[in-house]
């Protein structure tokens, strides 16, 4: 090769490897600096439209007929993609990340769920949960929640599972359930 040819090569390749190089450098810096910043466990502003479940991790859409949700007094909440991934990170949220203050129950406000069958956002705190149903939600086997007792018995009469409260929901029953 002559130097004219040399020279040639060497611009072609620092025009090709450069724009690579700093793509692939930009990528990396991006992906560090998202893992290490923003909110515990997925936590938006109390007043967001969508947020990350920190169970399962998908996009939630707190319009979605399964959403739930938990309220912070700070001004934050979680969006969860069904009762039972909310169910799930209540009992155990240093299992996905939860913050001391997530992990605190005195700090949360409210507990948002959706009524079974009329979709109207309910508090879960009052709600009568049915376990162990044979109707599956979203993600399969779910607590369902239900705003008036008499309707969630009507429910297990036909569909079978147990009636419970938040209070009544352990641990042991959220890992039962996610077996199915």
């Amino acid at each position: 090769m002559d130097s004219v040819s040399v020279g040639a090569f060497r611009g072609s390749v620092k025009r090709v490897v450069g724009p690579a190089v700093m793509a692939f450098a930009l990528t990396v810096a991006s992906s560090i600096l998202l893992s290490s910043c923003g909110s515990p466990a997925g936590a938006v502003p109390a007043s967001a439209a969508n947020g990350r479940c920190p169970v399962c991790g998908m996009m939630v859409v707190a319009s979605d007929e399964w959403a739930s949700e938990i309220y912070y007094k700070d001004g934050t909440k979680l969006l969860f993609e069904s009762p039972g991934d909310l169910l799930t990170f209540y009992v155990s949220p240093a299992d996905f990340k939860g913050s001391e203050y997530q992990r605190d129950r005195n700090n949360i406000e409210r507990i948002s769920v959706k009524d079974y069958q009329t979709r109207k956002v309910i508090d879960a705190r009052q709600a009568s949960l049915v376990y162990k149903s044979r109707v599956d939600g979203p993600m399969g086997p779910d607590f369902l929640p239900f705003d008036k007792s008499s309707d969630a018995q009507a429910f297990v009469a036909s569909n079978g599972g147990q009636i419970v409260g938040l209070s009544d929901v352990t641990r042991q029953m959220v890992d039962n359930l996610r077996k199915n």
